[in-house]
């Protein structure tokens, strides 16, 4: 063996150098993150609505890594659908609490949609007046009070009290007003585990004019929608499936509509989409659209919904969303895929009316 080895050291030697490198680079962290396109998924895997089982309505996910290896690193360079970021210098990168973090954005994306889409089919009685439950904290930063966890639900803040959802986040409109002051803490309360917590907390950094505190809060308002018995007519199920994030949201309301409805809006077309969506069917921005639209023309989609904020044509061109989501678009070749941007789900319906009349 000793002999066999002098002879072919060097030939070993070149044999495992690639092998060494790569399992290396597999475990050394670079200061990045990675996008990818993933897979669509049609809504009705994950949800039940009213016992129907309607389909062509389509989420779309993307694979998204931070702080990641240099091995991925390398590879990522090399896909030329994938997008690699500097990390956010703040975020916080213990995969635990960013899991946590997703699972929270999914149930208020699920949350949301159920109720947007049964208040347009007109059952408004999904919400009553223990619906809202205060602003879920789904992100925290480096710089964010130690005090705060993921999943807390904040009711009340410096001597406000949230007990109403509006259209606007009114805990961040409160954080706007303040002025800051160093040394100076703000009441809060919050909801965790089902216990009243009552805490003090400090800001820890300033906006760029150094006038208002920034408190590294990222928060949702929280509204839990009426259960109904497997009994009711009305009644919906849901799991998390197999992505975590807040973007299947307008999607989601779409289905849940068609479901109520009996309405076949999507007949004959695949249709696929990404957005948040609000309790009131208003979409906002997500992340990875680039890579979102590539998916959506790899699976054959017929249309693909951006969500932007204003149907205003001279609004929303100027929106990140949008542009990334064009940029995308206009790099594909032969694309049968409609690019429609969509400010809500009336927006949607409007629109899937519209080609169902053609």
């Amino acid at each position: 063996m000793k002999k066999l080895f002098k002879e072919y050291w060097i030939f070993i030697a070149i044999l495992a150098i690639p092998y060494l490198f790569i399992v290396i680079s597999s475990f050394v962290k670079v200061n990045y993150d990675l996008t990818a396109p993933a897979s669509i998924t049609e809504v009705s895997e994950n949800m039940e609505i009213a016992h129907s089982k309607q389909t062509n309505v389509h989420s779309v996910s993307v694979y998204s890594y931070s702080k990641i290896s240099f091995l991925s690193y390398l590879l990522g360079t090399m896909n030329p659908y994938a997008t690699i970021e500097e990390t956010y210098e703040y975020q916080i990168t213990d995969n635990q609490i960013e899991y946590q973090s997703g699972l929270i954005q999914k149930k208020v994306s699920i949350y949301n949609s159920i109720i947007a889409g049964y208040q347009k089919a007109g059952i408004n009685e999904i919400v009553d007046q223990n619906s809202f439950q205060g602003y879920i904290i789904h992100t925290l930063y480096k710089f964010s009070p130690v005090e705060l966890k993921v999943g807390d639900i904040i009711t009340s803040f410096n001597h406000v009290a949230f007990t109403t959802c509006t259209q606007q986040n009114e805990f961040s409109k409160v954080c706007s007003e303040l002025t800051y002051e160093e040394g100076k803490t703000y009441p809060i309360t919050v909801i965790r585990d089902g216990k009243l917590l009552e805490f003090n907390i400090s800001a820890k950094a300033t906006n760029l004019d150094g006038n208002q505190p920034v408190f590294g809060i990222s928060t949702y308002a929280y509204n839990v929608p009426v259960i109904f018995n497997e009994y009711n007519p009305y009644y919906y199920e849901w799991d998390y499936g197999n992505s975590i994030g807040p973007s299947a949201g307008l999607m989601q309301s779409l289905y849940v509509y068609e479901a109520l409805t009996n309405y076949r809006l999507t007949s004959g077309l695949k249709i696929v989409g990404t957005g948040t969506v609000d309790i009131f069917g208003y979409a906002g921005p997500i992340g990875g659209i680039y890579q979102k639209v590539i998916t959506a023309h790899l699976s054959g989609a017929d249309i693909f919904f951006v969500p932007v904020s204003s149907m205003n044509k001279e609004e929303y061109i100027k929106e990140s969303n949008y542009q990334e989501a064009y940029a995308s678009y206009q790099q594909l070749k032969n694309p049968k895929m409609q690019l429609i941007p969509v400010a809500s789900l009336d927006d949607i319906i409007n629109y899937l009316e519209s080609v169902k009349e053609q």
